[in-house]
Parts: structure tokens; C-alpha cells; sequence
């Protein structure tokens, strides 16, 4: 459990004899008929939730409750009575509340940053969703919240989300989720008020989660001690708030617990026996004893004792917490000679309405607004209270850089609750520790003041300078004066070793000689492209390295790879993000070099490069196989330009990949790496699912030139062609590709495939179509081409493999007699000759008994119609160009021959007529005979008597 950050709590004041004794510090609460005002907010800018169920842990008999009053009866569950004056109990102390735990993002400066300089969250944005419960103590199980009670807690909420909205430019803000009532936790209304709230958390299992937030209220008038509120921050944006009953005090109190919540501590003030405006804060603690910080001191700020209202937070908390919209606050710098400001009211919208500066000699950063009741929420800033108001960091703060100073006209111990005197009137002076001051010229509509500095710059700069050579004693004795003029007004100290060189931006910093002094140097030392040094030189990094920050970058340094700039800007943001040295890129090589392609530049390192342009960012080119295709075809200046992402791996197969403005580059071990760019074969690997597909990875590059101004590119399990007709198409690994292959692939008569292949048809075949054909494959079948012509049209005709004649068996032959073709299937061949066309014969009776007189060979020649069932018998005939075979389950099949024979057959009725179907083929014994027996008779002829039927 973490502890609880110190809290400071002076005495009780007492009252100056002559001052009016202040009103006490916590007001009496009010009942519900006579409810403590909450300012009226817009409900549209916070969405309620509906009520969650109370958690299941809840005693099997919890303490029996009142029912909630309605609005203006007394609520008959909590009794309240008007408090005393908390200043005349002895021991009492006022405190807004006590927090847990700093934030955990919580950002230091920059190094070389001023001290005192904020700015440490940057601009958050997002809406917490609240989770609001009350509770019910078992030491006093009749004390609730009423429902009143509740509403005004919700108010409360509504009054925060409001003014943190407004703070934030809108991009704060709060809304209602689970709202947990009456649940019961073993504890009583003197317990600290941390220990309720562990108790609670524990009780809910609330876990704190980015933008949530927990708002528990105890029937309590103030938690043990006197606190009227709790914040707990468990993070830059989450958080916990407890509250006590509501009251006129409510409003402030739970937006100051947000503020905590938000990462802010209090807002203090300066408290001297000798009433000093300012003093020192060497090494965050104050150089004289006779100060300290006042908590809550400010009492005119939300993170002060300001109580009733809810005043804007000071400038210097406004930039810690990164408010705003980042415009507030003119940034003035080091302060040299004098120099006059005007400062509009801090409560407004105005750009620039309020100016810090850093004190030449302390490197302090001081913040200065104008308190003036024409701001929004200052109207406490009226008397003395009205004009300039002076911040900077708490040294003392108990969060690092969390908690600011009010600096007013006096620092001694203000009586009573409310410092009356924060502001520095018009013709009144401050000085700084170490001597700068700031005359208030003008009160008014803005006010105006000066900021006057009489050091020397060489005075300003060497105590800095001191200081910097002090810490790097391999520097040596001084071998000059210090001498400013440089750059921006700097200055620097030769050593025996080197030189420290300073200015106000950059701060004290020694150069050694060495590696990484003479790169500095022969990049233009402070008047290059690196600036002054930020830093000394650090050593011990990978490799025995070193490095020295730059205003500019960094130069970094190893025996391996000399010492070379990584300047500011993507390419060093991009070798930074990736572990810099450390990573696999290590140290850089040369310079970066800009002037490539589209303006772009590069940069490189042991193991890779870092390229960029405006188009594509900074990405890294890792030394890999990736990395030497990439190289291969042209880098930047090849098809692939510029990467647009970093190399990727882990995945399928242990594969990687990089994309570029043009493709990508895919490596596996089993393929090497191979591009694949930008156009339509990639966009159909793509969409297929890349190496993930039945693809796999590529194995070659694409290649075109093909047939028709066509491309292809091939993969592990296949290959994807293209050409300008037919798009692109896959063809992947299997029978029907190895058929395709075979027969010459876009070469052949089939051209380039159409679609891709589809499997699940008749008996779990596959086919893909081509330009001029299609390949059909099944398991019994294997695969075949149909290609374009008379057969494959006869074959779709047919049905294709859903018809008489399944799959093909083999592909269409040709140069059969008189210029022929036939192609056959599982079931039957299709035959196609210039004067017949394509005709089926399909397996049967009459196909074997064609085959077996020498089908388009024989004396039938090819046929000229396909086989017709359902004549007399159950028949079936089928014609060719020399006759016909007829087929009965009584005779089977027989042909008849053309000629005279035949010619009578017909004439008496065929089939049909009195010699039924044929039971022999025709015979002729001699030149002078031919014989055929039918069912019912025979036919014989002879030159002589021609033709004569014999009946049975």
C-alpha cells in the first residue's frame, strides 16, 4: 500500500488583535429544506447512468435504514448539527484533503530545462467515467445519504466536469457510470479517511483503469482531523475522491480532489519570520531556515484554501498539468537587462495573458498573471487581492514539481484562514533571490510590468559554467576567460581538456577533446546543425560507447564505428524509438544525408539504415535478406520507394515482412525474400491473404514480358498471372497447374487463366477456366484440358461433368481421318470433323459396338447425331455419316450399313416395321452378296435380284 504523501499542517491561526476574526472554516451543513446552493450546470454534459447493483458482499443483515427524506423535510437518517468554530478546538486543523501516491507518468523536465519549468503531462484529453457510491458505516448504521443528498453529490460532480472542461479546452470532462448505494463497510465516522477509502476500494474491487474515477460520499459532517475531502491519484488519469456530506463547501471540494486526481498538488505560499518575497531553493529544499511552505497557503487558487468558490488554478500548475489550449503563457526566457510585459487578466481566454521567466542567475522560472475580477471565477480577486500575482515551484512539494509557491507581498504568517494581500499593487517591486526585479507600472483593464536584470552576461553565464566544469573534472585547469558572443548570445571557458560553453537555452555543458568533440566541431560546433551541448559526455554504453547530447541531437561514438550526428528530427526519433545504440541498428555510421529521391533523406548504422521522406516518414531498413532485396531493386529509386513500415516478423512460418510505398518485400526461410509490388498480381495475393493464403510466400519476382504484354510471379504453392485482357488470376499448386504447365501454361492453347480454380463439383472436383478452355479435374478423372472448339461446346451442352459424360480423360487429339478430332470422358468421347461437327458417343452398347467396327475409322465414318432412346422396345439408335446402330435389350447393338440393304430397311419401316431391329451386323460373303438378319426375317442382295426380304 503506498504511504501517504506528507502533509504539512501549521497551527491553528490565531486572530490579529485588531483584525476582524474570520468566519470558521467549515461552514455548518445545511438540511434539506434549506440546501447549500450549487451552481446550475448544463445536464447535457454528463450522461447518467442507470444505477448498478450493490456489490454482492453486503452482511446477510445490513443495518437497517431510514427511507431518504424528500426535498424540504428533514432528512430523519443523518442528524447534523451546526459545527463549532473549528478554531477553538484545540488541535484543529483545516485540510481540503490529503492524497496517495504520486502520479505514476509523472514527467521530470528536460534536461537543461529551467528549474521550476512545467509542463509535465502535456495536453491530456478524454472523459472519466465516474463511479459514484455512498456508503453506510456499521458503527452508525441509521446515518445515510439521503436521496437529496445524492443529487447534490451528482451536482457536485457536474459542478467539476465544468470547470475542467473549461480548463482543458474542452478536452477534459466527466460522465456518470455504476452508482453504487447504501453499501455497508465495517468501519466508524472517526476512522482516517484513507482508511475508508481502502476500505471501500476493496469492498467494490475497484481497479483504477485510464479515465475512470471513484466518488464515494460517507455520511459523515468531516472525516476525523477536520477533512473536508479526499483525492488519491493512481495515475495521470485515474483516480479516487471521498467526500463527506454535502455542503457549501462541496463544490470546491470535490473539483480540488479532481485536481489531485488529475496529477496537481496544492497550490502553497511562501511563509517567512522575516517576511522575504522570495528566497533561494538550491537542491529543492529552501536556503533559509526561517521559510517554509504554507499548505493550501494560496487561497486564491481551486488547488488553495479558496473553499467556497472555485478560482482558476495558477499559472505555473495551468502548464504542469498541461492545461489549456498551450497559448496561456508568453515564454519569455532568461531575463537580460530590462524588458516590459503586459499581462491581461488570468481568469480570460486571452493568448499570452500571463509571461514566465527564468532569473539569469538562479535559473528559476518565475510565472506572473493578473488577478482581476473581469476573469471568469475571480471574483475573489478584489483589495489587495486584485493585481499581479507571482508563482513558482514549492521546492517542498511532497509530489516532485507537483505543487506551486504563491510569492506575495509579504511572507508573514497571515492570521485567519484567507491571505488578504496575495497581489502586487501598481507601483510595488519584486526581487528575486538573486536580485531581478519586476516593477508593477499599470493596473487596469491589463496590467504592465517590467522585468529588469543588470548581470553582465559573462557574470549571468559563469557560475553556470562553474558548475558544469566542477562536475566533469577530466576537463581540467581554465585556459581562458569566459567569453560570450557566440550564438544566441552564448558564451564558453576554455580548458586544458576542452571547453564548457552556455547559453540560456541550452544551459552548461563541457565538451572534452576526443571523438566526440571533433565531430561536434567539424559539424560548426554551436553554429551547426547540432547547437550547443545539453549534457556532458556519457560512457559505458554498448560496445564501450559514448555520447553527448546536442540542442540539435546527439553524437554517438564506438571504436567500431568512429563517432557520427544523429541530429534532431524522424530519422533520430525513429533510431531512438527503436532502442538507439542499444537496438539492432547500433551505433550510426555516417551523418545523415539528405537530397534523395523526393526530397527524402537517410542515415546510416551498423546493422541498417533509417531513410525518410515526406511522404513515407522515418522507417528502418534493418540489415537482412529483406534489406538486400530492397537494395537489389533500387531502394528509394526503385519500384518499392520509400518504406512506409518497419520490418515485421513472427509471422506465418517464422516469416517476415516490410511495406513500401510501392509493396512489400516477404521473406520466409523456406522462400528467401522476393517483392512483390504494387499492382494487380499483388492486390489479388493480397486479397487471397498473402503468405497466409494457399500461396504461401513468393519465390520469385514479378516478372513480365509475357505473352500479350502479360506478367506472373511465382510463389511457393503456386503463381498469379496477369496480362491486360483477363486481369489477374491464381493458379495454385495441384494437378489442374501442373496440366496447365504441361501444356505450355499462357503459351498454350489455353492463354491465361480467367478465374481461379474452384473446387467442390461433381464428385469433389476441382476445374479453373482459361481463356480458351477450361482444365477439369476429379479424383478417378485426373486433370484434363477442355479446350476451346466444337467438343468443349458439345460438352457444355451436355452438362459438362454434371452430365452423360462426366470428366474428361484426356485432352482433345487431333489428326484423326479427314482432319478429326475427339476428346474422351468418363462416361463416352466426343467426335468433331469439319463435315459432322461434334457428336457424343457415350458408353453403351452402341459406343462399344462403333469402336469395335473402327469408329470414325470404320465403315460408319463419324457420327452425326448423338445417341436417341425411347423407340420401339426400349430402343435406342444413333446416326453416322455411313449408317446407323440401333440397340434393343433383345438384340443388342447392330449397325446397318448405307447401301441397299439399308435403304430397304428403312423403306419397310426400319425398326418399326415387320423385320424389327437388327441381330447381326451386315455381311457380304462375295462381291455378288451381302446378307443381314433382322428379328423377324433377313435381308439379302445380290447384283442380280438386288434386295430380297425373308420372313422368318
Amino acid at each position: 500500500m503506498p504511504a501517504v504523501a506528507a502533509s504539512l499542517e501549521p497551527p491553528a491561526p490565531t486572530a490579529s488583535p485588531s483584525a476582524p476574526v474570520p468566519g470558521p472554516a467549515i461552514e455548518p451543513l445545511l438540511p434539506p429544506s434549506e440546501p447549500a446552493a450549487v451552481p446550475p450546470s448544463d445536464p447535457a454534459a454528463i450522461s447518467p447512468s442507470k444505477p448498478a447493483a450493490v456489490p454482492s458482499e453486503a452482511p446477510s443483515t445490513p443495518a437497517t435504514v431510514s427511507p431518504s427524506a424528500e426535498p424540504g423535510t428533514k432528512d430523519s437518517a443523518v442528524t447534523v448539527e451546526p459545527l463549532a468554530d473549528p478554531m477553538s478546538q484545540p488541535g484543529f486543523n483545516p485540510v481540503l484533503g490529503e492524497h496517495l501516491a504520486a502520479p505514476s507518468d509523472s514527467a521530470k523536465s528536460a534536461s537543461g530545462a529551467p528549474a521550476g519549468s512545467a509542463a509535465a503531462f502535456g495536453q491530456r484529453s478524454g472523459t472519466f467515467t465516474v463511479t459514484l457510491v455512498t456508503v453506510v458505516l456499521s458503527g452508525a448504521p441509521n446515518n445515510r445519504i439521503s436521496d437529496f443528498q445524492f443529487s447534490q453529490a451528482k451536482q457536485s460532480i457536474l459542478a467539476s466536469n465544468d470547470y475542467w472542461r473549461a480548463a482543458s479546452a474542452n478536452r477534459l470532462g466527466m460522465q456518470f457510470g455504476p452508482e453504487y448505494r447504501d453499501v455497508v463497510i465495517t468501519a466508524n465516522s472517526t476512522d482516517q479517511y484513507y482508511d475508508l477509502m481502502a476500505k471501500i476500494t476493496a469492498k467494490l474491487q475497484w481497479t483504477a483503469t485510464p479515465n475512470d474515477a471513484l466518488v464515494v460520499y460517507v455520511p459523515v459532517a468531516q472525516f476525523a482531523g477536520g477533512v473536508l475531502g479526499g483525492g488519491f491519484t493512481d495515475g495521470s488519469n485515474s483516480g479516487r475522491v471521498i467526500m463527506p456530506v454535502p455542503s457549501g463547501f462541496t463544490n470546491n471540494v470535490v473539483t480540488h480532489e479532481f485536481g489531485h486526481v488529475l496529477g496537481l498538488n496544492h497550490a502553497n505560499s511562501l511563509e517567512c519570520s522575516t517576511g522575504s518575497s522570495d528566497i533561494a531553493s538550491p537542491n529543492n529544499t529552501w536556503g533559509d531556515s526561517a521559510c517554509d511552505s504554507r499548505d493550501y497557503g494560496d487561497t486564491m487558487d481551486l488547488m488553495g484554501l479558496a473553499q467556497y468558490t472555485t478560482p482558476p488554478i495558477n499559472a505555473y500548475l495551468w502548464e504542469y498539468g498541461g492545461f489549456g489550449r498551450g497559448d496561456e503563457i508568453l515564454d519569455a526566457g532568461v531575463i537580460e537587462g530590462s524588458k516590459a510585459f503586459t499581462l491581461q487578466p488570468w481568469g480570460g481566454t486571452a493568448a499570452r495573458r500571463a509571461v514566465k521567466f527564468v532569473d539569469p542567475a538562479s535559473r528559476e522560472t518565475y510565472y506572473l498573471s493578473y488577478r482581476n475580477p473581469s476573469g471568469a471565477n475571480d471574483a475573489g480577486a478584489t483589495d489587495n487581492n486584485r493585481g499581479v500575482m507571482i508563482h513558482k515551484k514549492d521546492a517542498r512539494g511532497d509530489w516532485p514539481e507537483a505543487a506551486s509557491l504563491a510569492l506575495t507581498p509579504s511572507s508573514y504568517r497571515f492570521s485567519g484562514y484567507y491571505n488578504q494581500n496575495h497581489a502586487w499593487q501598481q507601483g510595488s517591486t519584486f526581487r528575486t533571490a538573486r536580485g531581478t526585479t519586476v516593477r508593477i507600472d499599470s493596473l487596469g483593464t491589463n496590467a504592465t510590468v517590467t522585468i529588469n536584470s543588470q548581470s553582465s552576461r559573462e557574470a549571468v553565464a559563469k557560475p553556470f559554467i562553474d558548475g558544469a566544469a566542477a562536475a566533469v573534472p577530466a576537463l581540467g585547469t581554465p585556459v581562458s576567460d569566459v567569453i560570450c558572443g557566440l550564438k544566441d548570445n552564448g558564451c564558453y571557458r576554455g580548458y586544458v581538456n576542452g571547453a564548457v560553453l552556455w547559453s540560456a537555452g541550452s544551459g552548461a555543458a563541457a565538451t572534452l577533446n576526443g571523438p566526440l568533440r571533433k565531430a561536434w566541431l567539424d559539424s560548426g560546433a554551436q553554429n551547426g546543425p547540432m547547437g550547443y551541448p545539453v549534457s556532458a559526455q556519457g560512457c559505458g554504453i554498448r560496445d564501450g560507447g559514448c555520447y553527448q547530447s546536442f540542442q540539435g541531437g546527439e553524437i554517438l561514438y564506438s571504436a567500431a564505428s568512429g563517432a557520427h550526428l544523429s541530429r534532431n528530427g524522424e530519422i533520430r526519433s525513429a533510431y531512438r524509438a527503436a532502442g538507439a545504440e542499444s537496438s539492432i541498428l547500433g551505433y550510426p555510421t555516417n551523418g545523415e544525408i539528405c537530397g534523395i529521391k523526393d526530397g527524402g533523406c537517410y542515415q546510416t548504422f551498423q546493422h541498417g539504415e533509417v531513410l525518410w521522406s515526406p511522404a513515407s516518414g522515418a522507417r528502418i531498413s534493418y540489415n537482412s535478406a529483406i534489406r538486400t532485396a530492397y537494395r537489389a531493386a533500387g531502394a528509394e529509386n526503385g519500384i518499392l520507394g520509400y518504406p512506409i513500415s518497419g520490418e515485421i516478423c513472427g509471422i506465418r512460418d517464422g516469416g517476415c515482412y516490410q511495406a513500401y510505398q510501392g509493396g512489400e518485400v516477404l521473406w520466409s526461410a523456406g522462400s528467401g525474400a522476393h517483392l512483390t509490388r504494387q499492382g494487380g498480381i499483388r492486390l489479388a495475393y493480397r486479397a487471397a491473404g498473402a503468405e497466409n493464403s494457399i500461396l504461401g510466400y513468393p519465390t520469385g519476382a514479378e516478372t513480365c514480358g509475357l505473352r500479350n504484354g502479360g506478367c506472373y510471379q511465382a510463389y511457393q504453392r503456386g503463381e498469379i498471372l496477369w496480362s491486360p485482357t483477363t486481369s489477374t488470376q491464381i493458379t495454385h499448386h495441384g494437378a489442374i497447374r501442373t496440366a496447365y504447365r504441361a501444356a505450355g501454361a499462357e503459351s498454350s492453347i489455353l492463354g491465361y487463366p480467367t478465374n481461379r480454380e474452384i473446387c467442390g463439383i461433381k464428385d469433389g472436383g476441382c476445374y479453373q477456366s482459361f481463356q480458351n478452355g477450361e482444365i477439369f479435374w476429379s479424383a478417378a478423372s485426373g486433370a484434363h484440358l477442355s479446350r476451346g472448339g466444337g467438343i468443349r461446346l458439345a460438352y457444355r451442352a451436355a452438362g459438362a461433368e454434371n452430365g452423360i459424360l462426366g470428366y474428361p480423360t484426356n485432352t482433345e487429339i487431333c489428326g484423326i481421318r479427314d482432319g478429326g478430332c475427339y476428346q474422351s470422358f468418363q462416361r463416352g468421347e466426343i467426335l468433331w470433323s469439319p463435315k459432322t461437327g461434334p457428336v457424343i458417343t457415350r458408353n453403351g452398347g452402341i459406343r462399344n459396338t462403333y469402336r469395335t467396327q473402327g469408329a470414325e475409322n470404320g465403315a460408319l465414318g463419324y457420327p452425326t447425331n448423338t445417341e436417341i432412346c425411347g423407340i420401339r422396345d426400349g430402343g435406342c439408335y444413333q446416326s453416322f455419316q455411313n449408317g446407323e446402330i440401333l440397340w434393343s435389350p433383345r438384340t443388342e447393338a447392330h449397325s446397318t450399313i448405307t447401301g441397299p440393304i439399308r435403304t430397304t430397311y428403312r423403306a419397310q419401316g426400319a425398326e418399326n416395321g415387320a423385320l424389327g431391329y437388327p441381330t447381326k451386323t451386315q455381311t457380304c460373303t462375295t462381291n455378288t452378296q451381302c446378307t443381314q438378319p433382322f428379328q423377324n426375317g433377313t435381308l439379302t442382295w445380290t447384283p442380280t435380284n438386288g434386295v430380297v426380304s425373308r420372313s422368318k
